[in-house]
């Protein structure tokens, strides 16, 4: 018994409890042991990841050669920025990154998988595919550390197969950190919990409140910083650009210093702005231009705002981009923005029917169930287009997007919608999916798609369009009657925004998720109307269960939302899904047999939607959750909001058994890969890639020729 290993008496004990000879001293180990084990498992990078083609070369092809120099020189912009979503994801990201690119650009796969197990060398590449999918060695949706399923010891065998002192120094710098998983490394989050490279590890969210205080003061917004704790009284301000900046400030006793970062990106991203300016369509894009230069040379916030406003007067143009520090989804206070820049061809049809929904927003938003009070006095008509993505330099790529972020310009000004159509096609595989009753199989497949895309316009055009923000200005100026009776209350409003306070400033990290459940619940509540039946193309019959095919599939991503709560820190690691996890409660909530788990005789569980009851007792409950979410989002009262939205968000006891099979049932989420483009002899000549690991390598390689 001496000779066996701890790990052989760990799994005696696991299979049968006649083996005794463990002693009571080593069950606490063996459960660690155990536990570890459990952890890694869930975060191993699936054996294989679906890579999908974002097409594009048929509506490329349509553009003129002006255009194709535009979007050309745009999608390089995009590109060459893209790098600092490594900086902005883990310390070891662009190690990892640079590793991968000199050792790519100086073997070809196959130099490389010669003499390699056909196993540890999909492993491998499976990895590479997962980190170049996610920018990074963490999930963009999820935020979990993923790890390569090959040893380590197999994995360096691949790196240092040929003698390289670059890549040596590199895998010595970043090879073990590569598989390890410390349990402050298995998330993003503020440390110490997690992982966070928008602040130093010494951070804390006192620190970042009282920095926040100040730039509230100041009125300047974060989007483009990050923020480094020196000592105890000085922190350091970190913004994005091409310039030196320096300075400092005293504020309340403590010291904040200014000065800049990702110089190097910033300056290619420039570069290839002014390249594109010859080849505009119009003086707004222009313009457009201009102030992304000036906004990245200088590290201005104002200047980006200054580009999204010409942004949202270019009105229908054939070739769409937007550039800059966007969303806050992985900053853990929920107010410093990742990078993502994007271009992409409009799609003329298909933008037809967003068109109409747009000329027929006022009628539906209207609908909604809150006063007009608390909705925009004047609704802004946006452009709302379906585009065909030619390149996006983020983390991930989204299915639909409504920007700017700014709450000025968006409550004020205007914003634009857009469909990723390229990205909604993509992926419908037939296969049978989980957590649906076999009757709910085919009309799944069938309609899927069609209601992901009603949900996607709803959601973008109606949910994130809709809602004002009551406040008043530094003059003592309110935008709203201050005898408006909150609908909750039933008594005049209490509360609003205050000079220089803004959506994100006050709801922190809670806010997005927050607004992607409103969004989401505005695409349940309308997506019954006959206007929007009629905006898609649908007959009723046929709209109706595109309808209960939304709500089921809303359901159905709400209980598969629960792989992304993390049970030992009891945190969501996506908004998206932690919203729809709510939606989910709110619906079982609302009883009368609405929605249901059931389970068969072989333990799967399956939602059970009853089509009879939505409209009514269904929509009744989203109703009043949405009127909730709302008012509390209008009259800025975070105390109600957080103790409402939290207890719709709590993982009890049941939902953490349904995650086990939730986490056993899971599918790899897919990676696209994207065209690239080059000018040769004066002409832009696309190239498309195949849609398997080679391919994607290849793409990523001819987008960054430079590493």
């Amino acid at each position: 018994m001496n000779r066996l290993t701890t790990l052989q008496r760990m799994l005696l004990v696991e299979e049968t409890s006649a083996y005794t000879y463990v002693t009571l001293a080593q069950l606490p180990l063996l459960s660690y042991v155990k536990k570890m084990a459990d952890h890694r498992e869930e975060h191993f990078v699936p054996e294989e990841i679906p890579v999908e083609v974002l097409a594009v070369k048929t509506v490329w092809e349509a553009l003129t050669d002006q255009e194709q120099k535009y979007c050309h020189w745009l999608t390089a912009a995009c590109w060459a920025g893209s790098t600092i979503c490594l900086d902005q994801t883990s310390p070891y990201s662009r190690t990892i990154f640079d590793m991968f690119q000199k050792l790519f650009h100086s073997h070809s796969l196959d130099e490389l998988k010669e003499g390699v197990d056909e196993l540890v060398w999909k492993r491998f590449l499976t990895y590479v595919v997962q980190f170049y999918g996610n920018m990074g060695n963490y999930l963009s949706f999820g935020d979990s550390k993923f790890l390569p399923r090959c040893t380590q010891e197999e994995f360096a065998k691949i790196v240092l197969k040929f003698p390289d002192p670059q890549v040596e120094a590199l895998w010595e710098s970043c090879g073990p950190h590569i598989f390890s998983l410390q349990e402050n490394e298995r998330e993003l989050s503020l440390p110490p919990k997690g992982v966070s490279t928008y602040y130093s590890d010494n951070i804390t969210q006192e620190d970042i409140d009282f920095v926040g205080e100040f730039l509230n003061e100041k009125k300047i917004d974060p989007e483009n910083t990050r923020l480094w704790k020196l000592s105890d009284d000085v922190y350091e301000l970190r913004y994005a650009a091409v310039k030196p900046i320096v300075g400092e400030e005293s504020y309340k006793g403590k010291t904040i210093k200014f000065v800049s970062e990702f110089s190097e990106p910033l300056s290619k991203v420039v570069e290839y702005l002014e390249k594109a300016l010859p080849y505009v369509a119009n003086d707004n894009q222009k313009q457009m231009l201009l102030k992304y230069i000036d906004s990245f040379n200088n590290g201005s916030i104002e200047d980006h705002k200054d580009s999204q406003r010409w942004w949202i007067k270019d009105k229908g143009p054939v070739v769409e981009t937007n550039i800059g520090f966007i969303e806050t989804y992985r900053d853990p206070a929920g107010v410093r923005g990742e990078w993502e820049g994007w271009t992409a061809i409009v799609n003329k049809p298909m933008s037809e029917k967003f068109s109409v929904m747009v000329s027929n927003a006022e009628k539906l938003i209207e609908l909604l169930p809150w006063p007009k009070e608390f909705e925009k006095d004047v609704f802004l008509r946006p452009d709302f287009t379906s585009l065909e993505v030619v390149s996006f330099g983020s983390s991930g790529i989204p299915a639909g997007i409504n920007i700017p972020n700014y709450n000025d310009i968006r409550q004020n000004e205007g914003f634009k919608n857009v469909s990723l159509g390229n990205v909604l096609r993509a992926g419908k595989s037939g296969e049978k999916q989980p957590f649906l009753l076999e009757e709910d199989q085919v009309p799944f497949d069938v309609h899927g798609s069609e209601a992901f895309e009603v949900q996607v316009g709803i959601h973008e055009l109606l949910g994130h369009g809709s809602g004002k923000l009551l406040s008043v200005d530094s003059e003592g100026n309110f935008n709203f009657d201050r005898n408006t009776i909150n609908p909750l209350t039933n008594k005049p409003v209490e509360s609003w925004y205050l000079p220089g306070q803004t959506w994100n400033s006050q709801f922190g990290g809670m806010g997005q998720t927050v607004e992607e459940c409103r969004a989401e619940c505005c695409g349940l509540f309308l997506c019954y109307n006959k206007d929007i039946f009629n905006i898609f193309g649908l007959d009723e019959e046929t709209g109706r269960e595109v309808a209960y095919i939304n709500w089921l599939s809303m359901a159905r991503k709400g209980l598969m939302a629960v792989e992304f709560y993390s049970p030992e820190t009891e945190k969501w690691r996506q908004a998206h899904m932690q919203a729809r996890f709510a939606i989910l409660n709110v619906l079982r909530e609302a009883g009368e047999g609405l929605v249901t788990l059931e389970s068969d005789a072989e333990g799967n569980t399956a939602i059970r939607l009853d089509k009879s009851k939505i409209e009514t007792v269904g929509m009744k409950a989203v109703g009043d959750f949405l009127r909730k979410l709302n008012v509390y989002k209008a009259t800025a009262d975070v105390k109600s909001m957080t103790e409402m939205y939290s207890a719709y968000c709590k993982v009890g006891p049941e939902y953490l058994t349904l995650r086990e099979e939730v986490l056993s049932k899971k599918k790899p989420r897919r990676v696209f890969v994207q065209a690239h483009s080059e000018i040769v002899d004066d002409k832009v000549v696309l190239t498309e890639f195949e849609p398997t690991y080679e391919g994607y390598v290849q793409s990523i390689l001819a987008h960054f020729p430079q590493h």
